[in-house]
């Protein structure tokens, strides 16, 4: 059978049934893991400095930069808005950005002058967001693409699938007795789609680090991941045009529930060759994820005119399912530079290499590997054919007035993960933030922004052998742009 897949520069959000697709390895490799307020308003360019419980996540070495021991909490608020063509969606949030502490012991009488030890959440990804989308006067219509797959299958004498199966059942698509071939209920339409994505992505950090002589810092981080994402979307459509069965409207419900619990190791370094210089290096391996998806859908279908029987309307059996498999994420690696002048001023700057590439799906249920077969391609192999290895930057600067305030600001810049459009769902950041130091007790703000963009279909059918054949929706351009506030509450001790 023939299934829905990436084209180039679009990312296709498909209609045929959720499964577990490139997008859901983006999905759980991206982040933007900014941690506390100070990390947060200087874009997360720590590689280099350390004495932050966010570097746990990022680079572990910077627990050996720490000379008293210390406890902190940043509560995030998050608000995120979905512009689609000339909708608009909007959706608040609120989370735990960051949670954690160390425990330091910090001797200047010995080289080795500090062994360290922390535990550490903190938030990678919020995925509460809203999407609404619509198209007026289509000239082609979901039914019609899934008329089409239909009689593809029908053709190769193949068992029909689960998308032709719910559109049959709820007379979306109607069977034409004398050619035997099914007929869609509406060629061009109205279409709407309505989505609602919410849950997170966390890690709880356990590191270790030490420091020799304040020059030399190294760090191990074993971390623990978590995945909650709940997505719920209703796709719509009514007839713009001749509307030969009368029908009113026609609608598709889609819920998925994934969860998911990995781990990983990260180790990193951090050189003082100088007071004024600061050089930091790590590397972290893939995050080896074992997953459960839970998937519900249905299809309704109303008419204006009763059949033989007096029905009006038509609902499909629900179909769902629960999938286990294995996801192993990008590893990645890490380089840092900062400097820091007269105890004032930092500059510092973050590398960042993520091999989207190397991530991969496995033991799906049924002993499925997830590579491309008679029955269509793999997700496996279209990782090969559609991601990529890319480099992002970050640049964070802080200039403390006084030993009680601290300005900070900070950009990033995450590159496309996908081949074939630099521009889809790169991910860009600008944050600003101050800190208040009170000496055993500490208060940093931040303000981030986040924009990004992508391209979506409702539905793509291809036909193997006629292009002429082919039903593919309009494109629809999304912009996505969030607004974000953290609040640190520390104490040293």
């Amino acid at each position: 059978m023939k299934t829905l897949y990436i084209l180039p520069a679009l990312l296709l959000t498909a209609l045929w049934g959720f499964s577990q697709t490139t997008a859901d390895v983006v999905r759980f490799s991206q982040s933007t893991n900014f941690g506390t307020a100070r990390s947060t308003a200087m874009s997360g360019a720590f590689g280099a400095l350390g004495g932050d419980l966010s570097t746990f996540s990022t680079n572990p070495a910077g627990i050996g930069v720490f000379r008293k021991s210390e406890v902190s909490i940043t509560p995030s608020l998050s608000f995120s808005n979905t512009k689609s063509g000339n909708r608009s969606a909007s959706d608040n949030s609120f989370q735990i950005g960051d949670l954690g502490a160390v425990i330091a012991f910090y001797s200047p009488d010995f080289d080795w002058r500090g062994f360290n030890f922390g535990i550490n959440y903190s938030g990678m990804n919020n995925f509460n967001l809203k999407t609404d989308q619509y198209i007026a006067n289509s000239p082609t219509s979901f039914s019609q693409a899934i008329a089409q797959q239909a009689n593809y299958d029908y053709a190769a004498d193949f068992t029909p699938g689960i998308m032709e199966t719910l559109a049959s059942q709820s007379n979306v698509i109607l069977m034409d007795e004398a050619t035997g071939f099914y007929e869609p209920v509406i060629i061009g339409a109205n279409q709407w789609k309505n989505i609602k994505e919410d849950g997170y992505q966390g890690e709880y950090a356990f590191t270790f680090g030490t420091n020799y002589k304040d020059k030399l810092y190294l760090g191990l981080t074993i971390g623990l991941q978590s995945i909650y994402y709940k997505s719920k979307s209703v796709y719509a459509e009514t007839p713009d045009q001749d509307n030969p069965y009368d029908l009113d409207y026609f609608d598709y419900l889609q819920q998925l529930k994934t969860t998911g619990v990995g781990t990983n190791v990260k180790f990193g370094v951090i050189y003082r060759p100088i007071p004024e210089l600061r050089l930091g290096a790590a590397i972290h391996s893939p995050t080896y994820y074992s997953m459960t998806d839970r998937y519900y859908s249905d299809m309704y279908a109303l008419y204006l005119s009763p059949d033989a029987e007096g029905y009006y309307d038509y609902l499909s059996d629900p179909y769902a399912y629960k999938y286990d498999y294995d996801m192993r994420t990008p590893w990645r690696a890490l380089l840092s530079v900062a400097t820091v002048l007269n105890q004032k001023a930092i500059l510092s700057v973050d590398y960042e290499y993520i091999d989207y590439a190397s991530a991969k799906l496995s033991n799906g249920d049924g002993h499925y590997d997830f590579y491309d077969s008679a029955d269509g391609p793999g997700t496996n192999d279209d990782i090969k054919r559609y991601l990529r290895s890319t480099h992002n930057i970050r640049i964070g600067a802080e200039y403390r007035y006084n030993s009680l305030f601290s300005l900070r600001g900070g950009y990033s810049c995450y590159a496309s993960p996908y081949k074939h459009d630099k521009n889809l769902l790169k991910l860009q950041t600008v944050s600003a933030g101050f800190g208040l130091n009170f000496g055993a007790f500490y208060c940093d703000a931040a303000y981030l922004y986040k924009f990004t963009k992508d391209t979506t279909l409702f539905y793509s059918y291809l036909d193997p052998e006629d292009a002429s054949f082919d039903v593919i929706s309009e494109p629809i351009r999304n912009k996505y742009n969030n607004h974000e506030a953290r609040i640190t509450l520390g104490i040293r001790f």
